[in-house]
């Protein structure tokens, strides 16, 4: 009989903690649509979202830069800030770290996940994968860095950016980059 009591009390544990994560991930999840939801984002991260960008997490990567960033073109001056800021002449691709925000503000797409450099947007990801990170980054934090590579191309349509993403999208954690 003690037994049995035991084993309900804990299943109702286990069911109260999974609900408590679960409220806790909807919070996070709607305070972040909120605070970013009135910022506008024009060619440039506010200097808000910069603040919070600065203990971002990174995403895992699998290495194969298989992500293409849209709408490159449209930022062919910013492309051509970071090249000046970070000194990059090469035409050969050049392995950068981005930060990847969610821009709920963009009247075009709901879901838009700006791909930033130096405050910079270059592009935004894809949409087939947008929808999946918009949710998973404000769920998660404000935004996170990735790894991508950059092209610096002579003229603005051979700009673009490629992002290093695993699936399903995973943080990594602090204990591997101690290791």
């Amino acid at each position: 009989m003690g037994i049995e009591f035991a084993l309900i009390a804990l299943g109702v544990a286990i069911l109260v903690v999974v609900l408590a994560r679960r409220r806790i991930f909807e919070k996070r999840l709607i305070d972040n649509r909120d605070r970013l939801a009135e910022l506008r984002f024009e060619g440039s991260v506010p200097e808000e979202v910069n603040q919070i960008l600065k203990k971002a997490p990174r995403l895992k990567g699998d290495g194969s830069f298989a992500y293409k960033g849209e709408g490159c073109v449209l930022f062919a001056e910013n492309f051509e800030k970071v090249r000046l800021q970070r000194r990059i002449y090469l035409i050969e691709p050049t392995e950068i770290e981005v930060f990847l925000i969610p821009e709920p503000a963009n009247f075009e797409r709901k879901l838009a996940v700006a791909i930033t450099i130096d405050s910079l947007i270059l592009g935004y990801v894809p949409v087939a994968e947008a929808e999946q990170m918009h949710k998973y980054l404000l769920a998660h934090s404000a935004g996170v860095k990735a790894k991508a590579k950059i092209y610096l191309g002579s003229r603005a349509e051979f700009n673009s950016i490629d992002l290093d993403l695993a699936k399903p999208l995973t943080l990594e954690s602090t204990r591997e980059k101690q290791g």
